[in-house]
């Protein structure tokens, strides 16, 4: 009889361990479902405008700052002004070089001592630190990722396509590289009904979708130009449904439990 119900307790044990286990970090998360808006370039005025519209959502987005060095001083103040409202200022490279490209022909030192080390130099002496960064063009491969990744905390870079949600690489995985869907018009795969979908199944997933963009315009005209109306319409969604905006370093401290 002791026999049994010792067989019994290791087998209770062995099935517990199991379902601990077997379940991977989103499914066991109790994170709150939402959204990671960010941007590239150096669209800093426009950025300033659009803040103004997407204020009464409480909104809160990522910019990623290339070209550093060539910003105004009233551009700088108005990305400390970004910051102080509870947005992230993150890193695109000091001058917007594809990064697998220079790094395959000239090595990653001098990839790092061209356009990483002077952007965090520059960035640090006016007092807008950073700990993420995105690639220009979304140009990435294994050696890029272990090379910056020794630099900040998460990096992001990109995916596209129109692929149903539950296939999407545009959701938070736990993960220090992450990846944006571009939300410009531009894109084959545009359409506002269906980034909306994808914020839906975030919802209902306990999940936060990445979306990336350039240029915010009332009308688009040219290639890397992001419609007011798509913005407004995902904002207005997350509020209306109890989501959460995050910025990307948030994401970073998710999973180390900051």
């Amino acid at each position: 009889m002791n026999t049994k119900k010792h067989l019994l307790s290791i087998l209770s044990i062995i099935l517990f361990s199991c379902s601990e286990s077997d379940d991977s970090p989103i499914e066991q998360s109790n994170l709150q479902s939402g959204v990671v808006i960010t941007f590239d370039d150096d669209y800093v005025d426009e950025w300033s405008d659009v803040n103004h519209i997407l204020e009464s959502y409480d909104w809160k987005a990522t910019f990623f700052i290339t070209r550093f060095n060539q910003l105004s001083a009233d551009k700088i103040n108005k990305l400390k002004d970004f910051k102080s409202y509870g947005h992230e200022i993150g890193a695109h490279g000091l001058n917007h070089l594809n990064a697998t490209t220079f790094v395959s022909s000239n090595g990653g030192s001098a990839y790092l001592n061209q356009e990483i080390f002077p952007m965090v130099t520059l960035m640090n002496k006016s007092n807008l630190p950073t700990t993420s960064f995105a690639y220009p063009y979304g140009s990435r491969n294994t050696t890029t990722d272990n090379l910056l990744l020794n630099e900040f905390q998460i990096i992001r870079g990109t995916t596209y396509g129109k692929s149903a949600p539950s296939s999407q690489n545009c959701f938070y995985n736990y993960d220090r590289i992450v990846y944006g869907l571009g939300i410009d018009k531009s894109y084959p795969h545009f359409s506002n009904s269906y980034f909306l979908s994808l914020l839906e199944y975030a919802k209902n997933k306990n999940k936060i979708v990445v979306f990336y963009g350039h240029k915010p315009v009332t009308v688009c005209k040219n290639n890397y130009e992001t419609e007011y109306q798509t913005l407004i319409e995902i904002c207005k969604y997350v509020k209306d449904n109890n989501m959460k905006f995050y910025t990307i370093s948030e994401l970073y401290n998710l999973q180390n439990g900051v």
